[in-house]
């Protein structure tokens, strides 16, 4: 057993801002309270800007309620993307967790090499843990929300986000977002980045080892394929993402009536990048399953033609007729495993990603997205499209 891994099963769980809950109280132990803690993100992020836009619209005769209510957005990032964020803790931190511990389990790394795989996974824990990286995550969560906010004309902000009158300024929902919720949401994205870098510098390390591959393993990645289920790993990132996107969509279409040309390729474009950058650190296996695809097709390919010939000359090779018992033989059973054993190197994949994790992590970006679709065409065409395939 790995004893990196097994003295302390927390790895990725941790990372900013966990590190703050735990001093905070909401993370005990090995207990995440996943599900408390989403709910009080939720809390925090969007019911005090639901209360104070209320007491702003009776105390100031604004109408910054109504603004917030019908600001989609708002209700995306804080209500759902932050709690996702919070609950991924639970889903995707576990399974990378079970990934790198496949590495030692599975028998990948060798005895030489176990000091180095152990060195990579305490380096990664070390650095999740780290309170210097914590303190500049949420700095530059504050940093950013300061230049995103700052540098938007004041006359562009949201009606709840200002008072009225002759000298507005920041209405107290408009100063509990650029002070708690937005800092909070970038917080956790920003956390999720730090994880993220770690993941990807891990695999980077891990794929520099010399691992023991099997060409002909069935799972068609030398028994890599197992990294391929972090894309599921990381559904529940991407919907949150996604989320986000599709709550400003929302928001055009109320709005305008429709979605642009430059948003809609902006945010396809978005949801594409989102897919390759889960997708990139698989890469780094790449060099060593070409190395064990052209090992394999030289050293199978050998054993399958001395094989063949054999057999061919044993079977093909006789002037004398076959009877029906030649199928009863074992020799032709024993040459389909082999042949169906080879055929397992030459399908050997060189980018350790299945089709259906692809297909998982698609659907969790485009799942947001569904209400968009029913926003932007007409109650009429829709029963309209569905009375066509009915009759």
């Amino acid at each position: 057993m790995n004893e990196a891994l097994h003295a302390n099963e927390a790895l990725f769980e941790n990372g900013p801002p966990v590190g703050l809950q735990r001093r905070l109280g909401f993370v005990k132990g090995s207990q995440l309270n996943v599900g408390r803690r989403a709910m009080i993100v939720g809390a925090v992020g969007w019911a005090p800007l639901l209360v104070l836009a209320g007491i702003q619209n009776v105390t100031m005769h604004t109408d910054g309620i109504t603004s917030l209510l019908w600001e989609t957005g708002v209700h995306a990032r804080y209500l759902i993307a932050a709690p996702l964020l919070v609950l991924a803790e639970a889903q995707c931190a576990s399974r990378l967790n079970a990934i790198v511990r496949h590495f030692a389990d599975a028998g990948l790394v060798t005895d030489k090499d176990r000091g180095t795989y152990d060195a990579a996974v305490a380096s990664t824990r070390a650095q999740l843990n780290s309170r210097a990286a914590e303190i500049i995550v949420i700095a530059l969560a504050y940093l950013l929300t300061s230049a995103a906010v700052f540098s938007l004309p004041f006359d562009q902000l949201p009606v709840w986000h200002k008072t009225g009158g002759f000298a507005p300024a920041f209405s107290p929902a408009g100063w509990w977002h650029v002070l708690v919720s937005l800092p909070l949401l970038l917080t956790l994205l920003l956390g999720w980045g730090w994880r993220f870098a770690l993941w990807a510098h891990l695999l980077w390390r891990i794929a520099r080892i010399d691992l023991r591959l099997m060409a002909s393993h069935p799972d068609g990645a030398a028994g890599l394929a197992v990294l391929g289920y972090s894309l599921r790993a990381f559904s529940l990132i991407a919907m949150a993402l996604a989320t986000i996107v599709a709550g400003r969509s929302a928001n055009i279409v109320l709005v305008d009536g429709a979605l642009s040309r430059d948003h809609t390729i902006f945010s396809a474009g978005l949801l594409v990048a989102v897919v390759a950058l889960f997708a990139a650190p698989l890469f780094f296996f790449t060099p060593i399953l070409m190395k064990a695809l052209q090992r394999g097709s030289f050293e199978y390919g050998a054993l399958a033609n001395r094989v063949g010939a054999v057999f061919e000359e044993k079977w093909l090779g006789r002037n004398g007729p076959v009877d029906n018992s030649a199928i009863e033989k074992p020799d032709f059973s024993a040459t389909t495993d082999l042949y169906a054993i080879v055929a397992n190197v030459y399908a050997l994949r060189l980018v350790p990603i299945d089709l259906k994790s692809i297909v998982i992590l698609c659907i969790a970006l485009l799942l947001p997205f569904v209400p968009i679709v029913f926003l932007a065409l007409p109650m009429a065409e829709i029963l309209a499209g569905l009375k066509t395939l009915l009759f």
